[in-house]
C-alpha cells in the first residue's frame, strides 16, 4: 500500500492485466458469508455499503458486449460490532427473467442487440421487426433512496424497488409514477477529428495492456476543471473578468454579443490519469464551499487508486496496491466530526492475483487515506458502479 502526497507521476504497470477478471460473470450467494476482518473497524461503522454494477456478461453464447449490458446485480456488506459480512444477489429486472427463461437476450441492451427469437415461424420473427425496440430495465447504474424507498436504476426511464436488507426485487416503476427523475449518462468523448472513444465496450476494457495503454495514448487528457459562472451580469462591462473569488484562477469574460466567455482552473491533470467518480462529504457540504473531493484513479482507462484532491490547493493523497482494482470511494462522515474530512472511505477492492480472498471491503481514513480495516471474502467480485452507504 501507497500514500503520497502530492501526486506521483510514476503509474503502475499491469502485464497480467488482471484487472479483466473485474468484467467476468459470477453467481449470485445464496446467503451472505462472513469476511475475515483485519485492523479495526470503528466502532460507530454501523451500517451496510451497497453497490451496483453488472454480474453475467453473458446469456448462454450470447455475449453482452457494453459495460452497462451485464446483467444488473446487487451487492452488500453488511458492518456490525466489528464484524462483516458479504451477500449479492441479481435483480430481477424484465430483462433478466425473460433471458433466464429463454436463453438468450432478449432485451435490446446499449451495445447489444436483440434479435427474434429462432424458434418462431418466420411470419412471426418478421413482424416482430415493426414492433420497435423494448426499453431495457436493466437497472445496474445506481441506487437511490426515495423517500423511505429503494430503487435500482440505468439511464432508461425505468427504475425498480429493491430491499436493501434482504436486496429482494420488489417491483418495476416507471419515472411517471414517482415525483424524482435521476439521469445517469454513459461516459463517451469526441475529440477534434470527430474520433469517439467509449472506452466501456467490453472488446476495449478486457484488451491486454499494452494495447490499453495504446489506445489511452490516442484519448484527450482528462483533466479535473473548476469553471466559474457569475450568476449576476446585469451591465457589466465588456471585457471585464466577472470572477472576484480569491481562491480560482478561473475567470468568466462578458463578450460584445453578451455572452460570457469561460476559462477554467485546472485542479489536477496528469499524463493518462483520470480522477473519475467523485465524491465530497455530500452530508455536509452538499450546495456549499467544500475543500475536498474524492475519486477513482484510472491509470490508461484501469482503476488502480482511490485518490483525495484539495480543490483549492490541488494538493492529493493516493492509496494504491499492486494489482489492485478499487471502486468508486464512498464518504461516510463520523458522527463527532468537527473537519470536513473527518470520516472513512469505503471501497470494494479486487485483487484478481492472489489465490485467496481475492476481494475486499476498504476502510480508509478519509483525512490522509491510511488503512483502517479491511473485510476479506473468499469469492471474485466484478466491477461496480455506484452505490451508497446505508447506516
Amino acid at each position: 500500500m501507497t500514500n503520497h502526497m502530492e501526486i506521483k507521476l510514476t503509474l503502475l504497470e499491469h502485464p497480467a492485466g488482471g484487472y479483466k477478471k473485474i468484467f467476468e460473470s459470477c453467481e449470485e450467494l445464496a446467503e451472505p458469508i462472513p469476511a475475515h476482518v483485519s485492523g479495526n473497524i470503528p466502532a460507530w461503522l454501523t451500517g451496510s455499503l451497497l453497490r451496483m454494477g453488472p454480474g453475467l456478461f453473458e446469456i448462454g453464447d450470447e455475449p453482452f458486449y457494453h459495460l452497462f449490458d451485464g446483467q444488473a446485480l446487487m451487492h452488500k456488506f453488511d458492518l456490525k460490532d466489528g464484524h462483516v459480512t458479504y451477500y449479492r444477489r441479481f435483480i430481477r429486472t424484465d430483462a433478466y427473467v425473460r433471458a433466464m427463461t429463454e436463453k438468450r437476450i432478449v432485451i435490446t441492451e446499449f451495445g447489444t442487440a436483440a434479435y427474434p427469437d429462432p424458434c418462431k415461424n418466420i411470419f412471426s420473427r418478421f413482424f416482430t421487426y415493426f414492433q420497435g425496440i423494448e426499453v431495457t430495465d436493466n437497472c445496474l447504474v445506481n441506487i437511490y433512496p426515495i423517500g423511505e424507498d429503494f430503487y435500482a436504476c440505468t439511464e432508461t426511464n425505468y427504475i425498480t424497488k429493491v430491499d436493501p436488507d434482504t436486496l429482494e426485487t420488489i417491483k418495476k416503476v416507471g419515472f411517471c409514477t414517482v415525483t424524482i427523475v435521476i439521469i445517469c449518462g454513459p461516459l463517451s468523448l469526441i475529440d477534434r477529428h470527430d474520433f469517439v472513444y467509449n472506452y466501456l465496450y467490453l472488446a476495449n476494457v478486457r484488451q491486454n495492456w499494452e494495447e490499453v495503454k495504446k489506445a489511452a495514448i490516442r484519448a484527450p487528457q482528462p483533466e479535473v476543471r473548476r469553471y466559474v459562472l457569475p450568476l449576476d451580469i446585469h451591465r457589466e462591462e465588456q471585457g471585464k473578468n466577472l470572477v472576484s473569488l480569491p481562491y480560482t484562477t478561473a475567470t468568466a469574460v462578458m463578450c460584445s454579443d453578451g455572452t460570457v466567455w469561460l476559462e477554467p482552473e485546472v485542479l489536477f491533470s496528469g499524463p493518462h490519469q483520470a480522477f473519475e467518480f467523485p465524491q465530497i462529504n455530500y452530508k455536509k457540504y452538499c450546495g456549499k464551499n467544500y475543500t475536498f473531493a474524492y475519486g477513482l484513479g484510472l491509470n490508461h482507462f484501469v482503476p488502480d487508486r482511490i485518490c483525495k484532491l484539495n480543490v483549492k490547493s490541488k494538493e492529493t493523497w493516493i492509496w494504491q496496491e499492486p494489482d489492485a482494482y478499487p471502486s468508486e470511494p464512498l464518504f461516510v462522515q463520523s458522527p463527532d466530526a468537527k473537519d470536513e474530512d473527518d470520516g472513512v472511505l469505503l471501497s470494494i477492492v479486487v485483487k484478481p492475483g492472489v489465490t485467496q480472498r481475492p476481494a475486499f471491503l476498504l476502510i480508509l481514513n478519509a483525512t490522509d487515506l491510511t488503512e483502517i480495516a479491511r473485510a476479506e471474502v473468499d469469492v471474485m467480485i466484478p466491477v461496480t458502479l455506484h452505490g451508497l452507504y446505508k447506516p
